[in-house]
């Protein structure tokens, strides 16, 4: 049973107390002694290793129904690979399905993310696509977009949760598409601890102001917290808009200024490429290891070469672009919205042996393969 799905079981009484003593997710666990925890998260690493098969994530839709429709695709930063990644695929399913699209890239500036979105109002578009862009500054838009019967889904940020106005993200909303944050951070973590034989002395390397980080830096405590002799040093916390001046230079200064650290938790695939470069710097190749969460071909090419970047959780972005065009279609046709958690898989440098790490397409066929779009294409009646 995945671990999301533990997580999110519904129980009472004293099935409940069975189930919060036997889930380490759950938190609340004994303490365990280090050959306990590290064959543990052994094991959690093998069960979260495979390729994850394709389940439809809601009822069926025409999409015959939408076409020519148009779908605003707002980029936070077309610099992160992964938003750069999603907002591809988004348009490459949208195209399967008739919708035409636009692209704005807001740089990475409250400014533009707010702008973004307003000429999408302004223009008439038919949905929007929050690629990346903090919830809270565009507030204000996604409820105006609301009002004018535009539906806003977000992409990559928040898990969706059911029942709960905007799927956990702003209440207005529509819908979300994003893997599940605690599990990526608790994989990271997990690395970090087999990889150490229960000894990691980690800095965690957090970008606060990226919506899906509190979750990702939740799930790397929950492991950590429970490894006896693993140690917390540091959480650092950069702007996104400074990852490509300030990181390296951080990475340097703390594995020098700290020589029991052994391992680096960046949240991203792409900090953990600039925090490589800092332990490279600092001439601690071979000491200092780093693990972290995307999986975007530059930080899995690193991942391949082994010597620093030792795990890269993936996500599927093709993947989360394909359920991002099911959510917006589901909203331009006055549907519930589905409930996409999206597919991440385990992959350290071992399983990157043969594959090709030059593209995003390459890297999603390779470890997710391309079901998925056959099973949208008879989703939206178009198979």
């Amino acid at each position: 049973m995945m671990l999301l799905e533990k997580r999110k079981a519904v129980v009472s009484g004293a099935a409940a107390i069975s189930l919060l003593a036997g889930v380490f997710a759950m938190g609340g666990a004994a303490a365990q002694s280090t050959p306990d925890i590290v064959k543990e998260m052994r094991q959690f690493i093998a069960d979260n290793s495979a390729r994850p098969a394709f389940t439809p994530p809601g009822p069926p839709l025409d999409a015959s129904k939408l076409k020519g429709k148009t779908i605003s695709i707002q980029m936070i930063d077309g610099r992160i690979g992964a938003i750069k990644d999603v907002a591809d695929a988004v348009q490459e399913a949208a195209a399967q399905a008739g919708l035409k699209t636009t692209v704005f890239d807001a740089k990475s500036s409250p400014v533009r993310m707010q702008q973004g979105f307003q000429e999408a109002i302004n223009a008439g578009a038919d949905a929007i696509v929050n690629d990346g862009d903090v919830v809270q500054i565009i507030a204000n838009q996604i409820k105006a977009a609301k009002d004018k019967g535009i539906p806003t889904v977000e992409a990559i940020n928040s898990p969706p949760v059911v029942g709960v106005p905007g799927q956990g993200s702003d209440p207005n909303t529509f819908g979300n598409v994003a893997p599940d944050a605690f599990l990526a951070g608790q994989l990271s973590a997990a690395a970090a601890v087999v990889n150490t034989e229960g000894k990691a002395q980690v800095v965690i390397m957090n970008t606060s102001e990226v919506s899906a980080s509190p979750t990702i830096v939740k799930g790397m405590k929950d492991v950590l917290e429970r490894c006896p002799d693993c140690s917390i040093v540091q959480i650092t916390d950069t702007p996104l808009e400074q990852w490509s001046t300030a990181l390296t230079g951080l990475a340097a200064t703390t594995v020098r200024s700290k020589p029991q650290v052994n391992y680096l938790l960046p949240i991203y695939s792409d900090m953990g490429i600039f925090a490589a470069a800092g332990i490279q710097q600092a001439g601690a190749t071979g000491r200092v290891h780093i693990a972290s969460f995307n999986g975007t071909p530059a930080a899995q090419a690193l991942v391949k070469k082994g010597d620093i970047y030792a795990v890269n959780t993936a996500e599927d972005h093709e993947f989360i672009g394909w359920a991002v065009v099911d959510q917006a279609m589901r909203g331009m046709l006055g549907m519930e919205p589905a409930h996409p958690i999206a597919p991440i898989r385990y992959v350290g440098t071992k399983d990157l042996k043969d594959i090709d790490t030059s593209s995003s397409k390459a890297l999603s066929l390779a470890l997710f393969g391309d079901d998925y779009k056959e099973g949208f294409l008879k989703l939206w009646g178009l198979k």
